[in-house]
């Protein structure tokens, strides 16, 4: 009996077929992530790093011809679909920095940041690959090698959503420096896309881009069709998603997630040629999430439950990210591509100091911040494939070679100096980074724990005494980039700042900073409807003073006994016995996680 395999050419020319490929890049991540574990580096890089030796060793064992070359690609062509799928979900995650409270919070201040920093991009880029442009110009017209400039620092504004909210999952970074990451990454690449197509439209109509096809009002039309499409889609499904969320089961809501995301992804072309829906994918995740955010009841189940199925969808998105990761493509960047790369750097980080003076976002925002929105990946090789499709051009070729190249530079620094920003800005616990510089169970190796799992299962384990490193303190667990209550606040200060607040209890500093106590939501919630109190009422008349911080050198079996003493959910933390300065924060859940961690591993 024949076969009709698909598969079969690949096999025949030693190349694997496309689950066996993708094993291999499961089992890539695994091995990247212990290497980078190991190295002090955000698992992404690992990723990242152990696509490129799978691609390596496969290229090596089926030979440099041609055939086998085009066979690696399209091994990995049919994965295309998990590639949506983790950047839809991502960009759905992204979405909750959108949420109403949130935009009324510091929403405006973000999009000052996020407006500075993407215009200083824009122009600096521009410049920069323009003036290689005067320099070099060739064969072409200097009016198209304006225009590859003009896309290119268009192509700088975006910010890959994918690698970024990973790293930040990765350390569980959390404050005021993570959202305001999280929100310009959402706007960047909203002005990214729309940007881009908006920019290319109107350069070919003045001939500076030359295609196959006659721009006139259709396709501003088309154009305005796909946002309207984007926004109307994304609006539907989020509502749908929330219905569902209500109605459901979480695991039904999971499966609608799944199949909606999916359906929109594998399908966008289909749809668009089929029914006329024209839409942007990336777009339609973003609005989907925000939607939903804003609307579905306990929002939370439904991004916890899909955190826990995401590991090997994001590690096989990353590792093919590495695998096809243009390596190659550095030798070809030339003056064009090295001046995209310093100006886009450049821009992000004068873009972000001048938008935090803009925005006036004080010290919860760091100027430097703009270092940590260097990631570049999808969907700038999203637009290298608009761009190669639509302008017919051998500037067509530069413009994908200098953003396959720079791709291959920005998601290999962008990691580590996102780490470096929250981490230098206090937003990532010390204990995380101790255990990413080993096993999760300190100074006993997992070989031994596997043994004693082992001996534990025959009954033959014989109680011994575990030498560890001591106990676990405060402040390896406490967050220092938190906000706090001043003392002399009023209502309508305290009202907004518990709007903005994850928490329901809210440590109180006086002008000094030193502690001077909590304000409870429920006390808030008894005065919240009494006009006559809104002048008279501040922070420090809200207060409980008899609630007790912690210090930072305590270990924290104290501060669970605290916890349960004052039933509260955070805890201000202060620097000493003899010094009341509030230093930090102690979320009660890090310390239940850390304790039964320990529990286990000990």
């Amino acid at each position: 009996m024949g076969t009709t395999s698909p598969f079969l050419p690949l096999a025949e020319i030693g190349v694997p077929g496309t689950g066996l490929l993708f094993g291999l890049m499961l089992l890539s991540a695994i091995l990247g992530s212990y290497a980078a574990r190991s190295v002090h580096v955000p698992k992404v890089i690992g990723y990242l790093g152990g696509g490129l030796i799978l691609r390596a060793l496969l290229g090596w064992l089926v030979g440099p011809s041609a055939d086998a070359v085009s066979g690696l690609e399209l091994a990995a062509k049919p994965l295309d679909a998990i590639n949506s799928l983790a950047l839809g979900m991502i960009l759905f995650s992204i979405g909750r920095s959108f949420e109403k409270p949130r935009l009324r919070a510091h929403g405006a201040q973000v999009i000052r940041v996020a407006i500075l920093e993407s215009a200083s991009v824009l122009v600096l880029v521009f410049l920069g690959c323009g003036l290689v442009a005067l320099l070099t110009a060739n064969e072409h017209p200097l009016g198209s090698h304006l225009a590859l400039a003009l896309l290119l620092g268009v192509a700088g504004i975006a910010t890959a959503p994918a690698a970024t909210l990973f790293v930040l999952d990765e350390y569980d970074a959390k404050g005021p420096i993570t959202n305001a990451i999280l929100g310009v990454v959402g706007w960047n690449n909203v002005f990214c896309i729309v940007l881009f197509h908006g920019v290319f439209l109107v350069l070919a109509s003045f001939g500076a881009i030359e295609t196959s096809q006659s721009l006139g009002g259709h396709v501003w039309l088309g154009l305005l069709m796909t946002i309207v499409g984007s926004v109307a889609v994304g609006v539907l499904c989020g509502t749908l998603l929330s219905l569902a969320h209500a109605k459901v089961s979480l695991a039904e809501t999971s499966l609608v997630f799944f199949a909606v995301l999916i359906l929109l992804g594998a399908g966008q072309h289909w749809l668009a040629q089929v029914l006329g829906i024209s839409f942007n994918f990336l777009l339609v995740s973003l609005i989907t999430g925000a939607v939903f955010f804003n609307i579905a009841l306990d929002s939370q189940k439904l991004e916890s439950a899909l955190h826990t199925v995401a590991s090997p969808i994001f590690a096989g998105f990353f590792v093919m990210a590495g695998y096809n990761l243009h390596l190659g493509e550095l030798v070809h960047l030339g003056w064009a591509g090295g001046a995209y790369v310093v100006c886009r750097v450049f821009g992000k980080i004068i873009g972000v100091r001048l938008g935090v003076r803009w925005a006036g976002t004080g010290e919860s925002v760091p100027p430097t911040m703009g270092s940590a929105l260097l990631c570049q990946a999808a969907v700038v090789i999203g637009l290298a494939s608009f761009v190669e499709q639509n302008w017919h051009s051998d500037l067509a070729r530069k413009f994908s070679t200098v953003i396959l190249g720079s791709v291959a530079v920005f998601e290999l620094i962008g990691p580590l100096l996102l780490k470096r920003c929250v981490v230098r800005g206090g937003e990532v616990k010390a204990i995380t980074l101790i255990r990413r510089g080993g096993s999760a169970a300190g100074s006993v190796s997992v070989i031994r724990l596997t043994l004693r799992s082992l001996l534990r299962l025959f009954g033959l384990e014989k109680k011994a005494k575990i030498q560890g490193n001591g106990p676990i303190k405060v402040e390896n667990l406490m967050r220092t980039n938190v906000q706090l209550l001043r003392a002399d606040a009023t209502l309508d200060e305290v009202l907004r700042f518990i709007e903005r607040s994850t928490y329901n209890h809210f440590p109180v500093i006086d002008k000094g900073g030193d502690f001077f106590g909590v304000v409870h939501f429920a006390d808030v919630r008894d005065v919240i409807y009494d006009p006559a109190l809104r002048d008279l009422v501040t922070a420090a008349d809200l207060a409980d003073i008899g609630s007790k911080p912690v210090r930072m050198d305590q270990p924290i079996e104290d501060a669970l006994q605290v916890f349960a003493t004052q039933n509260v959910g955070v805890l201000a933390v202060v620097a000493s016995a003899d010094s009341p300065r509030v230093v930090g924060l102690l979320e009660q859940r890090d310390v239940l996680g850390t304790l039964h961690l320990e529990s286990n591993t000990g």
